[in-house]
């Protein structure tokens, strides 16, 4: 997971200048915030955001379940792709092999579209009920469920909440699906912190239908297993096949 240390800062003001929107940063990652507020905590909410729409549906979600007090801190978590190649009017090439005036270019297309679409969840944000204090965390990875895991271990968070869609919501029944939920779901991570999955709106059980789908093989019944105590005067029977005379 790389970091980046450049910021994006947007500040724009509701027509009644009652709040305004919380600086959109991609700050470098140290266990602590770039602003004035404290990344760790076990009161933060911190939701996964992307292009999809239920990335939008778990922002709401948290807003309207997670949000319950005034000190609570929800951060928007949101991971893209390294760049590894430049875009030319030929096709592409690397960025080692791009001049310094294309990657620039390039780097700021992007930027900008990060802004772009965190505004939409900042805004959501800003128009709630609730008196919510947004932070951003951007963090540049090939993974998405690896970098979160990442920040999980590296923020302490405990609360976690994030959206799947439908499909994949439905492949997460039979084992098969790698959505970003899913992935989480199946680490260690699952066990320090709590994760929310919500689908259209509504929270769904990963954990339950992980185990259903396949008890036996789940990790998440592995690692139930592993952490129960082992009874030293436990009996161990063998039952020995009878014989047959021949």
């Amino acid at each position: 997971m790389q970091r980046r240390s450049n910021e994006i800062e947007e500040e724009e003001e509701q027509e009644d200048g009652r709040r305004r929107l919380e600086s959109v940063r991609e700050s470098q990652l140290e266990g602590r915030s770039s602003g004035t507020v404290s990344m760790n905590g076990e009161d933060n909410v911190y939701v996964g955001v992307g292009k999809g729409d239920s990335s939008m549906e778990a922002l709401r979600w948290a807003i309207d379940n997670l949000m319950t007090s005034s000190s609570t801190l929800l951060f928007l978590i949101h991971v893209f792709p390294e760049t590894r190649f430049i875009p030319y009017p030929l096709g592409r090439i690397t960025r080692e092999r791009a001049s310094q005036e294309q990657v620039e270019s390039f780097m700021s297309q992007e930027r900008e579209k990060r802004r772009t679409l965190l505004l939409k969840f900042l805004h959501a944000c800003s128009a709630s009920k609730e008196q919510v204090k947004v932070e951003t965390l951007l963090v540049e990875s090939d993974s998405v469920a690896k970098a979160v895991q990442d920040l999980i271990t590296i923020l302490n968070i405990k609360k976690l909440v994030l959206g799947i869609d439908k499909s994949n919501a439905r492949k997460a029944t039979t084992m098969k699906g790698n959505s970003v939920p899913e992935l989480i779901m199946r680490s260690s991570a699952a066990d320090v912190c709590e994760v929310k999955v919500i689908c259209q709106g509504k929270e769904i059980n990963m954990e339950q239908t992980m185990m259903e789908s396949s008890p036996a093989k789940s990790p998440i019944v592995q690692r139930q297993k592993k952490d129960q105590p082992v009874d030293p005067f436990a009996c161990i029977c063998f039952i020995s096949k009878p014989k047959t005379n021949r």
